[in-house]
């Protein structure tokens, strides 16, 4: 009789555990194929598209900028003036046509968008100020193949993320990994949420659900629900910048 109880305890304790199982496997894949069906191929399409046209942009504003630079166009003493005169090509030249063809694809929270360039020159500039030669824009090399949904359950927001994507600078020999996303707007507009050329309002959502679940770990347990209340509104003002995302 006792034998008998135990097994069928044990069956109970079995069946459970399996049912927690396929419950978990059964959130865990309503929770991708979500993330799947907010991006479709013409959201990549589109994203693939964005990339390469701010690539052009970016060629173009090296191009302009070094000949503006060698005719003399822009001062090369006054490094202050030198940097705003290259921004301005940055606007000019990058940010603008692209907000011309994609509007507000490009957030930022201080309203003023910066494209990343590094000054050269062929002076010493280790005691000062500098006479710059030109600059040069880092170049991405994008894996258009290797791109991954990412569905934030926290956050209830979702990213398509190419994750193959090397950034090389000019003044490096090796390139870095890095990535490119894009969050999509209740609209179905795109959005940039992260690009590494372009400063602006950048954010990652596996990092930020990654640092919202350490939480439990890094701090005392009387103070788990302060510090996820206070990460929470940290991130609802960071994506108050951009429009209602799916």
């Amino acid at each position: 009789m006792k034998k008998s109880i135990m097994v069928s305890a044990f069956l109970i304790f079995l069946l459970t555990l399996i049912a927690g199982c396929n419950q978990v496997d059964k959130t865990n894949n309503e929770s991708d194929e979500k993330a799947k069906s907010v991006f479709d191929d013409k959201d990549k399409e589109k994203a693939t598209e964005m990339i390469k046209t701010l690539e052009v942009n970016l060629e173009l504003f090296e191009k302009e900028t070094n000949v503006a630079i060698s005719k003399g166009d822009i001062d090369i003493v006054d490094n202050e003036v030198f940097t705003q005169k290259v921004d301005e090509m940055s606007e000019k030249l990058v940010v603008q046509p692209f907000l011309e063809k994609y509007p507000e694809s490009l957030i930022s929270k201080r309203g003023d968008l910066k494209v990343t360039y590094t000054p050269e020159s062929s002076d010493d500039c280790t005691f000062g100020n500098c006479n710059y030669d030109s600059i040069a824009v880092p170049t991405l090399q994008v894996n258009e193949k290797e791109w991954e949904t990412y569905k934030s359950d926290e956050f209830d927001i979702t990213e398509l993320v190419f994750s193959d994507v090397k950034i090389s600078y000019p003044n490096k020999q090796d390139s870095e990994s890095t990535s490119i996303s894009f969050v999509k707007g209740e609209s179905g507009d795109l959005y940039f949420s992260f690009n590494p050329i372009i400063k602006s309002l950048n954010f990652n959502l596996k990092e930020l659900d990654n640092e919202f679940s350490s939480i439990k770990s890094d701090v005392p347990e009387s103070e788990v629900d302060a510090e996820e209340d206070e990460f929470k509104q940290e991130v609802e003002e960071l994506l108050s910048n951009y429009p209602k995302l799916q």
